[in-house]
């Protein structure tokens, strides 16, 4: 069985370099045209990924990424609330490249105020993996966010600090793995 995870298309905010988190922010224009670009590849690809069911995030974005997916391979979508983005509390709204965020963003157990940390979004994800790999029968697109797709790559492969860091998947790549073992690979589409 595979597990694809896959990053959202361009929202207005990663546009603008702002970091959305749990904020709820459309795609833009070009983030469109991304979801459009790879529902074309999963459906050229339909036999080789043997997709049998799409899950998506709550927040608009993602499942605005989602619907051109769902067309293209006749799968509805179910929305799964833990496949939500990391809260980064305070920071949300804020330049990306803010220094105090940069200064703390990575650690795995400092809880941004009013958000989460790395751990605090593992103990979410997680359990949903092992119901996704005891449940459910064929391959599974997950449609999410980056940061959450940062932690779901650590349940997957034992990752250093500086890998975790330097994993930064762009908007609407797609992630394959391998429920049996490690990360297959990753391919950007757009």
């Amino acid at each position: 069985m595979k597990i694809f995870a896959v990053r959202h298309g361009q929202s207005e905010w990663n546009a603008k370099r702002i970091l959305c988190g749990t904020t709820d922010i459309p795609l833009t224009e070009e983030g469109r045209r991304q979801a459009e670009e790879l529902a074309m590849k999963l459906k050229a690809d339909e036999d080789k990924n043997q997709i049998k069911s799409i899950l998506v995030s709550p927040l608009l974005r993602a499942r605005e990424t989602a619907e051109p997916i769902e067309k293209a391979l006749g799968i509805k979508a179910i929305a799964v609330p833990e496949l939500h983005e990391r809260s980064f509390g305070i920071f949300e709204g804020k330049s990306i490249c803010d220094p105090e965020l940069l200064r703390i963003w990575n650690e795995p157990f400092y809880r941004l105020p009013g958000g989460e940390s790395p751990a605090d979004v593992a103990s979410r994800i997680y359990p949903v993996l092992d119901r996704i790999r005891h449940d459910y029968n064929g391959n599974v697109l997950l449609v999410c966010h980056g940061a959450l797709i940062r932690v779901i790559d650590t349940y997957f492969n034992a990752r250093t600090m500086e890998e975790y860091k330097a994993f930064s998947p762009k908007n609407c790549t797609l992630v394959e793995y391998e429920t049996e073992r490690s990360v297959i690979e990753y391919e950007h589409l757009v």
